[in-house]
């Protein structure tokens, strides 16, 4: 005998009243079984998502509001390097610098960059600038060539640099 046999042969023994006890009894079985596997589930990710979802809004309002002040920033940026000449900008940074002391030239090439070559200059201190340059002039280095000198940490530096937005030149000059 199979099992759809089986079930039909204990279903056809069973009164009405006991059909309708077993219905009952499934129909409860099912119940639960849909609340325990769907409901309750989505209750507790609609209570997560509820105390969730204003941290979330919250955040992206301040995304929001650091993009229209990164956009501002860089106005200002891009008007401050118009306002001035590159290889200005440089020789007033390298004043305000350690690298100062070391800069040998600061030269103009034709396609609006700059050549700058040091003496003697701590690595460190080179690197220091030339982040600071990028950070806040918005400026470029599109070509570095780095010397180690005799003494530990000290190094002769050329390197072009290039305004913000500017096209990359080609080779060394």
């Amino acid at each position: 005998m199979n099992v759809g046999a089986a079930a039909a042969a204990f279903w056809a023994e069973r009164s009405g009243r006991e059909r309708a006890v077993l219905l009952a009894g499934a129909g409860l079985v099912l119940a639960a079984a849909l609340f325990a596997l769907l409901w309750e589930p989505g209750l507790a990710a609609r209570k997560s998502l509820a105390e969730t979802l204003p941290r979330l809004r919250a955040q992206l309002e301040d995304m929001r509001l650091q993009r229209e002040e990164i956009i501002a920033l860089r106005k200002v940026l891009d008007a401050g390097s118009r306002r001035g000449d590159l290889g200005n900008l440089l020789r007033a940074s390298a004043a305000r610098s350690p690298v100062g002391k070391s800069v040998e030239h600061i030269d103009p090439l034709p396609n609006g960059g700059v050549l700058v070559r040091t003496a003697s200059v701590s690595f460190d201190a080179w690197l220091d600038w030339v982040e600071n340059l990028q950070r806040e002039l918005g400026v470029r280095l599109e070509v570095c060539r780095v010397a180690a000198l005799e003494q530990s940490g000290l190094v002769r530096v050329e390197a072009r640099f290039a305004p913000r937005g500017a096209t990359a030149g080609r080779g060394a000059q």
